[in-house]
């Protein structure tokens, strides 16, 4: 995560507990913070999201549910520990705790250029591995992207980052809808798929597109559908990505796969991880174009 800086809830202590040591991130809708647990004496992350009322019905509500995502446990996942709420200079503050993690994110590490085919078969293969977990579970994700996935800094200098998917679930705090709510759209535009683009029921097959869009843009180092937002929302609907050739085979099959407009075709996540984990990846699939028949996997 990045470093922490000043902020006016340093210092605050959150439901007699979490002491707020320093900011971490901001965004459109909640804030990141770094926090000590003065009960079990640990570091952690705790996301604040500001609320206009206290409904208790509502809190209530969202914290049963985000005590369910709390149950999930998996190493390509960022546990979450606790949720809860608390008054703070008169606002309602509601927040969730989660596991802390050391390192970037894999939105950063895009901007050095695409990364190795192995490295994104890889990082691929966790995250396929931890969407299946999640998805058998009943719970889908709904904004897979390269800011969600942190790649935490290895003990070791000789040791690859590990990626954990971070921020499932949390739509569901934001937005006051279900998971697999339909008239809404919930995600982040460069990696929605076709049906979120047009406000229709989502599933696990949705994060499988977003997570085809990741890996496709790891490998090219390029956004797939580009434009202003309603260019890019609309042009996923009436045309499936362009895929360099160059790639190699395997990774047009499978990308090709993912990334199919209709849901009930893409493969599941556990199934894209069993291709990625036990295939070979090509040296380079970006740096060489001749490459074109190298297997990624069987």
């Amino acid at each position: 995560m990045p470093g922490e800086r000043p902020d006016g809830l340093a210092g605050t202590l959150l439901a007699g507990r979490y002491r707020i040591s320093g900011l971490l991130g901001r965004g459109g809708m909640a804030t990141v913070y770094r926090a000590a647990d003065e009960t079990l004496g640990r570091e952690v992350a705790v996301k604040v999201f500001a609320t206009d009322s206290a409904d208790p019905g509502e809190v209530e509500r969202q914290e049963g549910e985000v005590r369910m995502l709390a149950g999930l446990s998996h190493p390509g996942l960022v546990t979450l520990f606790d949720v809860g709420d608390d008054v703070v200079a008169d606002r309602v503050l509601a927040f969730i705790v989660m596991e802390i993690v050391d390192g970037t994110t894999l939105a950063d590490r895009m901007k050095q250029g695409p990364l190795p085919g192995p490295e994104v078969a890889r990082i691929g293969g966790i995250l396929a591995d931890a969407l299946g977990y999640i998805h058998r579970r009943g719970v889908v994700h709904r904004d897979v992207k390269p800011a969600n996935v942190l790649l935490a800094r290895p003990e070791e200098d000789d040791e690859p980052a590990a990626a954990k998917l971070t921020d499932f679930g949390i739509a569901r705090l934001v937005d006051g809808t279900r998971l697999t709510s339909t008239g809404s759209i919930v995600g982040t535009v460069s990696y929605l798929s076709p049906e979120q683009a047009l406000g229709e029921e989502v599933g696990a097959p949705t994060d499988v597109y977003a997570l085809g869009l990741v890996l496709l843009e790891c490998l090219t180092g390029r956004r797939t559908f580009p434009g202003t937002a309603a260019e890019s929302t609309m042009a996923r609907v009436v045309r499936d990505p362009e895929i360099p050739a160059r790639l190699g085979t395997a990774w047009v099959d499978l990308l090709g796969r993912m990334t199919r407009r209709d849901p009930a075709t893409r493969p599941t996540a556990r199934e894209v991880a069993a291709e990625l984990r036990t295939g070979r990846a090509p040296a380079s699939a970006v740096d060489d174009p001749t490459v074109t028949s190298t297997r990624v996997m069987p």
